[in-house]
């Protein structure tokens, strides 16, 4: 018997009608649409026809700009932007180089065509003063381990007058009542009539082997280095030799060295008599009339030698002594026995720093 097959009958139109209820969309007829067609071709043309007077406006005034451009670049040119040259550093580049290594600084070129190219320095450190043969010169100066600083007036340290010192020099360093210096005095071209010393020769003459130690150990001393013109100066006066034309030059006042040293600096001086510090040397129970340097050979009789503190004419003997390069003041003289050590590649800094000391 043959399997019966059903067959389900779907619809196609809903049996609910509603919304269905709207009425049809009114058509419109085939000559309003042609006519609505050539209304907005026309409108378009319209368009297209402003658009176009309005370009060629446009391209007229462009036109009118570009010549007016035209003729103001003709009667005053632009000129031409300024080059620049790019500076490189000196030396060797790094291996690593920075991210900025590339951005060099700008510096602006030669603007003068006929000037003399700028040579390149020698390089090195000139001194504070920038240029060779200047010097900076402060206007202050610390006096002591506590940082007392004074003002320095006239090429030497501002310090308190003794009443009784100034009766035994002026305000220049000249000496009065007969008195002289141990070691030569002078006048320096450019700084009037005031009396100067070579820093070397007031250091030889106290006891010390160099300037160095002079003006270290006694800090109310100012030292001056001469500039070329008054080196040149020196050496035509024959206060310095020739070959010392190429050599930083050191000068110091006289009247600071007697404020310093007093007796010590006098020729014959006599403690308290000769000293410019009375009351202090009073103070600390000097002896009056004694000699402030018993082993310096003086004859009243002979002109003093103050050649013997010049180093070209025989001071050098100083560095040969076996004595301290560092005086000892209110101290006994003792006759220094030379050691006799053999000297080898083993102790030879030790001797070396036992024969300094």
């Amino acid at each position: 018997m043959a399997p019966v097959r059903r067959i389900v009958v779907t619809e196609s139109t809903p049996k609910n009608f509603e919304g269905l209820d709207e009425e049809d969309e009114v058509m419109r007829d085939a000559e309003e649409q042609d006519d609505e067609q050539e209304e907005n071709q026309s409108g378009a043309d319209d368009d297209v026809d402003k658009d176009d007077d309005g370009s060629a406006a446009e391209e007229e005034e462009e036109e009118q700009e570009a010549q007016e451009e035209d003729e103001e670049s003709n009667k005053s040119p632009t000129p031409p932007p300024e080059p620049v040259i790019r500076r490189r550093r000196l030396g060797r580049p790094p291996k690593n180089r920075p991210p900025d290594w590339d951005t060099l600084p700008i510096e602006p070129p030669n603007r003068d065509p006929d000037a003399t190219p700028r040579r390149r320095g020698r390089g090195g450190w000139r001194g504070r003063g920038g240029r060779k043969g200047q010097h900076f010169q402060p206007t202050q100066q610390s006096i002591d381990k506590d940082g007392t600083v004074l003002d320095i007036i006239d090429d030497e340290v501002a310090l308190p007058e003794d009443p009784e010192g100034e009766k035994k020099v002026d305000k220049l360093g000249n000496l009065q009542d007969g008195r002289e210096y141990r070691c030569r005095t002078f006048t320096v071209a450019g700084r009037g009539d005031r009396l100067y010393m070579l820093s070397t020769e007031p250091a030889r003459c106290v006891g010390f082997r160099d300037s160095y130690l002079f003006f270290t150990k006694h800090r109310k001393l100012y030292k001056i280095i001469v500039n070329d013109d008054e080196k040149r100066d020196m050496i035509e006066r024959d206060i310095i030799p020739h070959s010392y034309k190429g050599r930083t030059i050191g000068i110091v006042t006289a009247r600071s060295v007697f404020r310093e040293f007093g007796a010590l600096i006098i020729v014959g001086g006599r403690r308290i008599t000769d000293d410019y510090e009375v009351a202090k040397a009073r103070a600390e129970g000097v002896v009056e009339g004694e000699l402030a340097d018993p082993n310096d050979a003086y004859d009243p009789s002979q002109p003093y030698n103050k050649n013997q503190y010049v180093a070209w004419h025989g001071a050098s003997s100083v560095y040969h002594s076996s004595g301290p390069s560092v005086p000892q003041q209110n101290a006994k003289v003792l006759e220094s026995k030379k050691r006799r050590v053999a000297v080898n590649d083993f102790n030879w800094q030790l001797e070396h720093a036992r024969e300094a000391r």
